[in-house]
This record gives structure tokens, sequence and C-alpha cells, in this order.
């Protein structure tokens, strides 16, 4: 394992009762680290795509494109059924894994078919160039549904460094194919393509690498037993849809496909921001959590969860905050650097939009934490009144402009930041009061940062400095004077010392 990613994680053994010799980082990480960086490719390919495709095309093409395609990926979360997590609930080896690779290959069949269905009246009616557009995404269900066969089969086993390579690889390759086709001036069908090549290259090189093909036979109780299963998969991730492409849909239904293309820009670069920093959290929430449950010993030490859950909470407002807040401070020279003038009505969105984030921090957290507690049967309830509330402010607010809907999510983001911190206290353990003592201390930390952000922009601005090496010297400039405001304060709290111990662990 690289030595900086030790260096990074030793302050969190802090968080784990017991000798340091009882973690040894390979078990801890695992293969998770291979996910990890799976996941950091996949976001830089998808954003090298988006990038490019921004400059390629139009606003109303890049919003025809997201507004279509979030219809296609709503049938494609209907399709794939939760069948990968059926079999990781029960183990590949006690699956019946071709009557649920023929299930999953039937669910994948009938989208192709309604999708085609669909092209084919668009066509008829006179829409030639939509209709191709459906078609293509069309050819994505099949391929995308039994690959998450594969997909549970592969971390059923453990295998997930295989996994890994395969998404790595994938992800190339869409690259590679969407800007070769982007260059060759095929527009929306180049970032179809893409896809479509992405996920052909994760279905053939998940058959190579587990060695099985599905024989198809079906049983009427078999697929009973397994759609009883999906349906609350499918629940829950249609509730995450909508919250994801609320957005999207509606804002251009209702104001075109032009804003809709700067609507969703704003929302990928944030995304983008945001995964990368979920998808550790959750991963070292899961692993530190767990080693305190005390699930060895036949019980849960709920005390223990909701201790380590506080100070890994305090640690991680303190790294997020500044990154999402420091996105919203340099969102227009971003936004004129990375995907052009044209796309300046973006930056506000973006901003807006990033500020939001701050307040879903909390959301990483919850779902290992409950889980852990024995909790888990209360988060679908607060999931769904979440969602409900998000996607109710879209429709409210998105006729009043982009804008007006933007800034209805942050609204949403204080319902759910509330919502979040009661079920995580009442629940969970967690010592909201501790950490919103502590987050104070961050919160001037983050002043001193947005005032170093500002100053140098001005000085920058001044010198008449490039655009990209003024947000090198605010990002540079602010995260300095964020830790040293960090440094000084941590003084006063227990919670933030873990940050600055890289250099007492051997």
């Amino acid at each position: 394992m690289p030595r900086w990613i030790e260096t990074a994680i030793l302050p969190l053994r802090r968080l784990l009762p017991g000798s340091p010799r009882a973690l040894r980082l390979p078990d801890l990480i695992g293969d998770g680290f291979a996910a990890l960086c799976a996941k950091v490719i996949s976001q830089a390919a998808q954003l090298s795509i988006f990038i490019v495709a921004a400059h390629v095309l139009a606003a109303a093409e890049f919003g025809f494109f997201a507004f279509a395609s979030s219809f296609a990926i709503f049938v494609l979360v209907v399709a794939e059924g939760g069948w990968g997590e059926f079999i990781m609930k029960g183990g590949a080896d006690k699956t019946d894994i071709d009557q649920l690779a023929t299930l999953s290959m039937l669910s994948g069949l009938i989208a192709t078919i309604l999708g085609l269905c669909t092209a084919a009246t668009m066509f008829m009616l006179g829409h030639g160039w939509n209709a191709l557009l459906v078609a293509l995404f069309s050819s994505w269900y099949l391929p995308a549904s039994l690959s998450t066969v594969y997909d549970g089969i592969l971390i059923s086993q453990g295998r997930l460094r295989g996994q890994s390579i395969i998404r790595i690889a994938a992800e190339i390759i869409g690259l590679l194919v969407a800007i070769g086709g982007l260059s060759l001036q095929w527009n929306i069908v180049a970032l179809i393509c893409g896809r479509l090549a992405q996920q052909l290259t994760i279905l053939a090189a998940s058959m190579i690498l587990v060695r099985w093909l599905p024989r198809l036979r079906l049983r009427r109780s078999y697929a009973v037993q397994v759609l009883e299963f999906s349906r609350h998969i499918v629940a829950n991730r249609l509730v995450v849809f909508f919250r994801s492409y609320a957005g999207t849909l509606v804002v251009g239904s209702f104001l075109g496909l032009a804003e809709a293309g700067y609507y969703r820009a704003a929302e990928r670069i944030v995304a983008a921001f945001s995964e990368l920093m979920g998808e550790p959290a959750r991963m070292l929430a899961w692993i530190l959590f767990g080693r305190v449950a005390g699930k060895d010993k036949g019980n849960v030490d709920r005390t223990a969860i909701g201790a380590t859950a506080t100070t890994f909470m305090t640690v991680l407002m303190a790294i997020s905050t500044p990154i999402y807040l420091g996105l919203a401070l340099i969102s227009a020279e971003l936004i004129d650097v990375v995907l052009g003038e044209k796309w300046a009505p973006a930056a506000i969105l973006v901003a807006i939009l990033a500020a939001k984030q701050t307040l879903l921090i909390p959301g990483y957290v919850t779902e290992p934490l409950l889980s852990l507690s024995g909790k888990i049967h209360r988060m679908p309830r607060a999931v769904m009144l979440n969602g409900a509330i998000s996607v109710g402010l879209i429709i409210l607010l998105t006729p009043f402009g982009a804008v007006a809907t933007a800034l209805g999510q942050c609204v949403a983001a204080v319902f759910s930041f509330n919502i979040s911190m009661r079920l995580q206290s009442r629940e969970g353990e967690l010592a909201w009061n501790r950490v919103l003592r502590d987050c104070g201390l961050v919160a001037i930390a983050v002043c001193a940062m947005a005032a170093a952000v500002f100053l140098f922009g001005r000085i920058a601005e001044a010198s008449s400095l490039k655009q990209m090496s003024t947000i090198a010297l605010q990002v540079v400039a602010g995260a300095a004077i964020y830790v040293a405001a960090l440094a000084v304060l941590q003084r006063w709290s227990d919670a933030l010392r873990p940050i600055f111990a890289f250099g007492r662990h051997g």
C-alpha cells in the first residue's frame, strides 16, 4: 500500500480502542483501496469527457443529452433490479446464479424492447435523430443488467481488485471512444457510444474473470423470491435517482434544454467532489465503526460506536467543509478555465450547489452508523422524507429559474441536515452537541480561509495574472490559512487533534 495512504489513515487509529497492532493497515483497507482507486479514475475519466463535451457541444445540446440520459438511467435503475445485491446477501455459492442471470437478462430485454418501441414511435412521428439516440440508449440496458450479476459474484467472492481493474479498463476505453467520437463530430452519439463501450467492456471482462456463462432457466417460485427482495432495492434507488436527477428533468421541462445543460453541468462538477469525498468517508466509517461494534463478542456496543462516530464526524466536517466552500468561492474562475466563457451562467449554480453540499456531509455516515447499531430499518423513512422535500422544492421553484431551483436545494439540505442529526443522535448515539461545538472552531478557520481566497483573488486580478495561476494561488493560500488556523484553534478541541497527529506515529 502506498506510504501516503498509511500516513493519512494513521491519525484515525486514535478513534479505536486497544493496541495499534490490532489495526494492521493492509487488513483495514484491503481491497477497498483498489475500489477507491477505480472510483478516482472513474471520476477523472468522466470529468474529462464532460469537459471536452462542454467545449464541443452547445449548452442546449448538452442539456438534451442530460435530459435524455436521465430518462435512460431511470429505466436502467429498474432493469438492474438489485440482482447483484441478492447475490451478496446470500453468497455466490448459495445462490442459483443461473436463474438469477436469466431473470436479469429478461429484465434487460424488456427494457430494451420498450426503448426500441419508443424509438420506432418517434421515428414514425418524424423525429428521426431523436429516435436514433433513444435506440442507442436502449442497447445499454441488457449488458448493464447482466453486469450486475457478475458484480455481485465478484464482490461476494472478495475479488474487489479484479473488479477494480475491470472498472479502470472500462473507464479508459469509454473515455477513448467518447473523446474520439467528439473529435469526429459525432456529438451526442459519441457520449452514448462511450457509455456503451464502457458497459460492454465491463461485461466481457467480468465473464472472462469469473469464467462462467449463464444457462437460461427460471422457475416461477424463484422469480417471486428474488422480486420480493428486488422491490426494496429498486424503491430505495428510485428515491436516490429522483433526488439526483429531478433538477435536470424539471429544469429541462420548464426552462428549456439550455438551462438544463447549465444546471446539469453545475451538478456534475459538484458531484465529482462529492463522490470523491463520499466514497472514502463511507469506506472508513464502515471500517472504523465495525471495529468497535463488538460483533466478535456477540453483542453491539452502541456507546462505543457513537463515541467513535462523534469524533469521526467532527474530523469529516473539518476536512469536507473547506473543500465545498472553497469550490463555491472559486466557481466563476473555475468554470471559465475548465468549460469556457459560454458556460458562465453555470458558475452561480456551482457556488450554490457546493454550499448546499456542506449540509449533506452527515449523510455519508448514516448508513454505516445505523447498520452497525442495528437501527438500519429507521433509514428508509428518512431517505423518503428527504427525497420528497428535495423533489417538491424543485417542482415548486423551477418556474422561477435555475437559481431559484438551486437555492431551493439549499433549503432541502437544511431539512436533510436536521433529519440526519436527529436520526444519528437518537439511533446511533452520535453526540451532535459536541460536533457542533467543535465545528464552531472549524467555522472560524473557514472564515479565515474565505478571507484569504478573496484577498489573493483581488491581488491576482490587480496583477493581471492568468486565471489558472489565480486559481492555483487562491487554492494554495486558502488551504494554508485554513490549516494554520486549525493548528492554532485545535488546542481548544481534542476532536481536532487527530488531523495534526501525522508526525507522531511511527
